[in-house]
This record gives structure tokens, sequence and C-alpha cells, in this order.
């Protein structure tokens, strides 16, 4: 037989007889009674001292993956029972001898930092008055009710916000604050705020049937509360010239785009050319209004093929503008 392939099969044999003997090699266990950690996921040198005479065995059962840790605020329990048939159904065999020490069973708790109530509002609240255009005097953004403090484990959070369903806003709103640790989305928090959004509007003097003429004299401009409304109220000056009802209004009531029939009028689900431009470029494309404006307001639209929602200003009837004009 050539001295390579002998050697070659000296090494082999060799081999063979240290992975048996690493095997058989006793393994001792000290588990520990409580658990705190600070990561995503749970190894056995986490939960317990491992010890071995074979040195590769024993690093490759501190290292062995055991689950991920709980929820803050959640405790879990292996039990040795648990965890000796975890380590004879990945690692070790059946007969492999295993000393136990310590605990009977370990609990496993994760570390956490807190997210304070008025974070999580904040957050929210930002979110409602960008996609609103919301920031402005007459806007009142606060918490609905009680919130609890949240707990988020240990690492960089990020905390972002988003809904859906809403075209404008409303008295009550519930905006999801998605918390992100480490990159990875951990939980949604529910957000209720409440909204109060007062500004001058027309009110009706008297009952208006549908159907009839109207002008600013059968209203009375007076400041209320608008973010209950279904429609976006009539804004001052938006009586200048005669209009229509299109639908009956009751004395007291607010008046909005959808009820009176004004020149330019733009309502929810329209479709309108937009227009955007700069540097004496223009482009023009079609999209659909989501929500309810007149000339010189400025409301939501939605461009066609595209499920991104801007803002733009109604410049004539059926067209809007990315640019006031």
């Amino acid at each position: 037989m050539p001295t390579s392939r002998r050697l070659r099969l000296v090494f082999l044999l060799a081999l063979a007889t240290h992975i048996v003997v690493a095997r058989a090699a006793e393994v001792t266990l000290e588990l520990r009674p409580d658990v705190v950690l600070s990561g995503p996921r749970v190894t056995l040198s986490d939960l317990a001292q491992v010890s071995s005479p074979d040195v590769a065995l024993q690093k490759h059962l501190a290292a062995m993956l055991v689950g991920r840790a709980p929820l803050v605020g959640h405790v879990e329990q292996r039990s040795r029972a648990e965890l000796d048939l975890l380590l004879r159904s990945q690692v070790l065999r059946g007969d492999q001898p295993i000393v136990w020490r310590g605990a009977a069973l370990v609990k496993i708790r994760r570390a956490s930092q807190p997210l304070p109530v008025d974070q999580l509002v904040a957050v929210a609240r930002r979110y409602v008055q960008r996609r609103f255009d919301a920031d402005r005097d007459g806007v009142d953004i606060r918490l609905d009710g009680v919130l609890s403090d949240v707990a988020a484990p240990l690492g960089e959070v990020e905390l972002s916000a988003r809904m859906a369903g809403a075209s404008r806003l409303r008295t009550r709103m519930a905006v999801w604050v998605d918390v992100i640790v480490q990159g990875g989305l951990y939980r949604s928090v529910v957000v209720p705020l409440l909204v109060n959004e007062r500004r001058p509007v027309y009110v009706a003097r008297h009952a208006l049937a549908a159907g009839g003429g109207v002008t600013a004299d059968d209203f009375e401009l007076r400041e209320e509360d608008v973010a209950g409304l279904a429609d976006e109220p009539l804004v001052p000056g938006g009586l200048a010239a005669p209009a229509r009802m299109r639908q009956q209004l009751d004395a007291g009531q607010v008046a909005t785009v959808r009820q009176v029939a004004l020149a330019g009028t733009v309502l929810r689900g329209d479709e309108v050319r937009l227009r955007a431009g700069g540097a004496g470029i223009a482009v023009e494309t079609n999209a659909y209004a989501q929500g309810n404006g007149v000339v010189g307001q400025r409301i939501p639209v939605r461009p066609m093929n595209s499920n991104e929602t801007i803002m733009a200003w109604v410049t004539a009837p059926g067209v809007v503008s990315m640019e006031r004009r």
C-alpha cells in the first residue's frame, strides 16, 4: 500500500476514534435558576454552565441554540428533562452521560427598556399632522383615553406610525405605531387620538331644501369643530357666488362641499388632472381625488396606477396642482 494512502487511512481512523471518544465524554450541566437575556435568542450557555473534558464538544454545546427569548414581561421555563431531550435529539447520543447540577428548572426573562406613552403619542400625532396637513392653528390632537407604558427589548428602537382608511381628519382616529428593535418589528401599539379642528365655516341660518338656490346671506360664518364632519366644510369665501343645494341642510348645520354645488368643486372619487412641474418642465397625469375641496383648497389625491397619496391644490374645475397658484 502506498505511503500516502496509509497515512490517509491512519488519519481517518484517528479522526473517527476522536469523534467516538468525544461523544462518549461526560458532559456536566449546572442549570441556573433565573436568566435575564439581552438578545432575541437563547443558547445553552445562557441557561447553564457547560463543562466537558472534550473542549470542542463543550464549545459546540455552549453555542447550541435552544430557542427564542420570551416577549418582554413574559416568563418561560425550561426543565432538565426538556433540555436533556433537546440535547439528545440534536447533538448527543442516547447513551451519552450527562451530569446535572444546580436548579431543577430555569426561569427565562428578557431585559427591557421603557417606551413612555408620551413618546408613542408624539409619533402618532406627528404622523396625523403630516398626513393631513394639520400642523396649524385651530387643530388640537391629543390622546383619547388611557394608554399604558410599553416595554421593549434592549437595543436601538425606531417608532414608525401608519393608518388606513382615513381620507381626512376625524374626531377619533386610531394610529398604529410599530415598535422596531434592532431593525426587526417587535410589536405594534394602537394609539387612539382625539382630534379637535376649529375653523370658520358656513352654518345654515334656516332649513335649506335640496335643489334650491343659496347665497352667503343664507348662512352665518362662525367657528366650529369640523373634525367630525363626513365631508370637507366650505371655506370662507366659498359662497362668494350664488350656488345650489345638492342635499337638504337643517338650520344650525355646517355646510360642506358635498351639500352645496359650487363652481370648481372637486369631490372624493372624482377623476382629476394632476399637474406638476419645475424648471420649465410641466407634467400632467390623471388622478383620483381622495377628499373634497374647492378652488384654493389642498386635498389628497392618488395618481392612477399608484397606491401613494399626495397633497395637491385645487386650481380649476377637475384640475389639481402640486404647486399653489
